[in-house]
C-alpha cells in the first residue's frame, strides 16, 4: 500500500482500535505521512502523549525544513483538541521557530499558515501569536505571503474558519 493509504487507515482505526493503527502506522516509510498518522493516534488514543512525541519525531525524518515544520500542524491540532495546551504550546513554538526559517519565501507562508490554523485548537490568543510571526516572517510580496496574511486577519476577524486537521 502507499503511504497515503496506510495513513489514512490509520485515521479509520485509530477512533477504535489504537493498537491495529499503531502496527499500521509503523509500516509508513515517508515521514509526512507517519506524522499524520500518529497523530490520528494523539487525537483519539486513551493516552494521547506517546503518540504526539512519534508524530513529532516522524516530522524531525522530513527532508526539508517545510517538512520537518508544516508537519507538526496535525500533531499541535491533536494536542489542542485533547486539551494537552501546554505540550501543543511546546510543540507549536518549535514549529514557528524552524518554521519562520523555511525557503523559499512561498513555501515559508504555506508552512506558517498551518501552523497558525493549527493553533486555534489551542486558543484563539495562541492563534494570534503564531498570526503575528507569520506576518513578520511572511513580509514579501509573493502572491502566498499576501494571500497568509489577508487569510490570518480574516480568522483572527472571524470571517474565515481555520482549516480542519482530521476527517
Amino acid at each position: 500500500m502507499t503511504p497515503t493509504r496506510y495513513r489514512d487507515e490509520v485515521a479509520q482505526l485509530a477512533k477504535t482500535n489504537a493498537v491495529k493503527a499503531a502496527e499500521v502506522a509503523e509500516k509508513i516509510d515517508e515521514p509526512w505521512f507517519q506524522a499524520q498518522a500518529w497523530s490520528h493516534l494523539a487525537r483519539y488514543a486513551d493516552e494521547p502523549l506517546p503518540f504526539a512525541r512519534k508524530a513529532a519525531k516522524a516530522a524531525a525524518g522530513g527532508r526539508d525544513d517545510y517538512q520537518r515544520s508544516a508537519v507538526r500542524a496535525w500533531e499541535i491540532a491533536a494536542l489542542g483538541e485533547r486539551r494537552l495546551h501546554l505540550q501543543a504550546r511546546r510543540s507549536l513554538a518549535e514549529a514557528l521557530e524552524l518554521g519562520a526559517s523555511v525557503t523559499p519565501a512561498s513555501s515559508r507562508a504555506e508552512c506558517l499558515m498551518l501552523l497558525f490554523q493549527a493553533a486555534f485548537k489551542i486558543t484563539k490568543d495562541d492563534a494570534g501569536d503564531a498570526g503575528e510571526i507569520l506576518r513578520k516572517a511572511c513580509s514579501s510580496n509573493h502572491w502566498r505571503a499576501v494571500r497568509a496574511r489577508k487569510n490570518v486577519e480574516m480568522m483572527l476577524n472571524g470571517t474565515l474558519s481555520p482549516r480542519e486537521f482530521f476527517w
